[in-house]
């Protein structure tokens, strides 16, 4: 709470949250105190968007922290400026569901309330969204999935400059929790004060939501991150870390069987396994796309454990459901046999089989590469495939996992001239 807002008794503030029409749960409450930061970091589900906006919308609701007809001014700021309007404003738990007089204006990029207070949205993406921090200033920042910010020390350094607004100016943080430096600097600053939460600690979170969150999740080191709200460290030597992973949605065209993703190219690429039998390993099996936008969208992990014609068969539903141009197979471990399994299921499917005469580092490094400098999106979490990214060092571990093979073999064929090319890197269509 701000500091006029700390001290209004606690009766007074819970008649707030009744007009608004919204009670929130312990762990969704500000702390009291004279903190300038309040971080909730939280598992997915928790109820950090909630959390943020009911904040947000008491602050508003509050004594005014300026004088005259704007008594406040606050940066809604989202990993893209499309996350601060679809979720943080719009959302179902957004600043609009929680206070129904306030009013958002696209052109702007502006919110309005009832007493004139207004909040400007703010992204976290691009160069530009560093600049549109440049001149504001704000009395109150809601930073939503800071640390899914890929600009996030820039905008962080030009954002408090312009945090000078009124007695108390504060910065609330709503957040899945990743190992980004500047994330962690905060959490330790004395005048910051974190509240953690589960995605079990929210009870209106449907049973059916839960176990779906805990079902994709289960067993990988991303569980105690993405639903335990813990930080989770990088693995030193891992050719790909968490902050490089980015959600963000592929772009969309409308056609007469609904919306589907906007892509020049979309193949899917397989790693078979090199026997069948029960203790064989996966199957990699990576649906990905480029984007009309020139970006890497990796759509879909159908990775599996099973039989030749059950992963060729796996292969090529995932080619029809994406409608894919072709399949990426690769033929160390079968050769010619691997092209057969698949036209075994159907004789229709284009499939480039393609040889490495390389290492496995050497091939991944480039698409890392790309990570890096955020040329790759990942619009739906893919838990299997990246906690093997996360944990795969290649300096120690010999072999690489099969998930991050396929997903080596899809952005290579999308993204990359060809980088190994020669008599023995890569066979044409099969």
């Amino acid at each position: 709470m701000t500091a006029a807002l700390a001290s209004l008794p606690v009766e007074r503030l819970r008649a707030i949250d009744a007009a608004l029409g919204w009670i929130p749960e312990t762990h969704q409450m500000a702390p009291a105190g004279g903190w300038t930061y309040w971080l909730f970091v939280a598992g997915r589900g928790a109820g950090k968007t909630d959390a943020g906006a009911h904040y947000v919308t008491q602050h508003v609701a509050g004594p005014p922290c300026l004088d005259g007809p704007v008594p406040h001014r606050v940066a809604i700021a989202a990993p893209t400026l499309g996350d601060a309007r679809m979720t943080a404003v719009k959302g179902d738990s957004g600043l609009l569901a929680h206070d129904r007089s306030a009013r958002f204006v696209l052109m702007d990029g502006e919110v309005t309330w009832a007493n004139g207070s207004t909040g400007r949205i703010f992204g976290a993406f691009t160069p530009e969204d560093v600049e549109r921090w440049r001149g504001p200033q704000h009395c109150l920042v809601w930073a939503d999935e800071l640390a899914a910010w890929r600009y996030l020390d820039e905008c962080w350094d030009m954002m408090r400059l312009g945090l000078r607004l009124g007695e108390k100016p504060r910065v609330i943080v709503t957040t899945t929790g990743k190992p980004r430096k500047m994330l962690k600097s905060l959490m330790a600053r004395p005048d910051a004060v974190v509240t953690r939460a589960t995605t079990n600690d929210n009870p209106h979170l449907s049973q059916g939501v839960r176990d779906a969150l805990y079902d994709l999740y289960r067993g990988t080191r991303l569980e105690r991150q993405e639903l335990g709200g813990d930080i989770v460290e990088d693995v030193e030597g891992a050719l790909w870390s968490a902050g490089q992973i980015l959600r963000v949605p592929y772009p969309i065209q409308r056609s007469s069987e609904g919306d589907v993703p906007a892509m020049r190219r979309i193949v899917v690429a397989v790693d078979p396994a090199v026997t069948s039998r029960a203790d064989s390993d996966e199957t990699g099996i990576v649906v990905a796309g480029i984007g009309i936008d020139g970006y890497g969208y990796v759509l879909a992990d159908e990775s599996l454990r099973g039989s030749p014609n059950q992963w060729a068969s796996a292969a090529v539903r995932a080619f029809h459901r994406w409608r894919a141009d072709r399949i990426v197979a690769e033929s160390n471990n079968g050769g010619e046999m691997v092209g057969l399994t698949i036209r075994t299921v159907d004789p229709n499917v284009p499939v480039k089989l393609v040889h490495a005469s390389q290492g496995k580092r050497t091939r991944a490094e480039p698409v890392a590469a790309r990570y890096e400098q955020g040329r790759v999106r990942h619009p739906i979490p893919l838990p299997g495939l990246e906690e093997q990214m996360l944990t795969w060092d290649p300096a120690r571990d010999d072999d690489s996992p099969d998930r991050v093979d396929a997903l080596v073999w899809a952005l290579t064929e999308l993204l990359l001239a060809n980088p190994w090319s020669g008599a023995n890197a890569m066979s044409g269509v099969a």
